[in-house]
């Protein structure tokens, strides 16, 4: 990848790592927003966004963590983080890959689901394997699974990198999966089971 920092021209090659076992990996978990940056709001609940990214993204690290995996936080607060400061964050620990974690929003209530972005076609298959465990979930719909996104932590290319929107805020029926702590273990679980199926596929290439 290249990239500036300040008046420098940075550049970076890195290579596939030899051992991709999950317990060998770093992974960056970023929760969305957060501080000033609120997110969207629940339909009834009226809950923000930083709050319940936050949450999801702590029992993914506790799920990752129990498999021996090296866990990277952008934050484990509430934090007002730029994109910017959230990149620097996560080029300084150089990590495996990346899942930046929000929850999405839509004027139409009826929409609802989990969906899974990213920018470049070498980095679908990450999401690709999140979507198809996400959707798993019992009463969780598919959105669907979204290449060419723009989105600021899908730019770097030092590392895989993927979004994962967990649900719709705007939707009552996902709002309220959103709410139980249950749901947000499962929802860890089956990042889990979606990164070592990933994994298990980039070692039979």
């Amino acid at each position: 990848t290249i990239h500036y920092e300040g008046k420098k021209l940075i550049v970076t090659i890195k290579r596939q790592p030899k051992n991709l076992d999950l317990d060998k990996m770093t992974i960056a978990i970023d929760a969305g927003h957060g501080g000033t940056n609120r997110g969207a709001r629940g339909v009834r609940s009226k809950i923000y966004e930083k709050n319940y990214t936050l949450l999801i993204a702590k029992e993914i690290q506790k799920a990752l963590e129990e498999k021996g995996a090296t866990v990277i936080m952008t934050r484990t607060d509430d934090a007002s983080l730029s994109m910017y400061e959230r990149k620097q964050l996560m080029r300084a620990a150089h990590p495996d890959f990346m899942i930046s974690v929000h929850l999405n929003s839509s004027v139409r209530s009826d929409v609802r689901g989990v969906s899974t972005y990213y920018r470049y076609i070498g980095f679908r298959p990450l999401t690709k394997f999140l979507q198809q465990s996400m959707i798993k979930i019992d009463g969780l719909e598919d959105f669907g699974n979204i290449g060419n996104f723009n989105f600021a932590l899908l730019g770097p290319t030092d590392f895989p990198n993927s979004l994962l929107e967990v649900a719709f805020l705007s939707n009552r029926e996902d709002e309220q999966m959103i709410l139980q702590k249950t749901f947000r273990q499962e929802v860890a679980e089956h990042v889990v089971e979606g990164v070592k199926k990933w994994l298990k596929s980039c070692k039979e290439k």
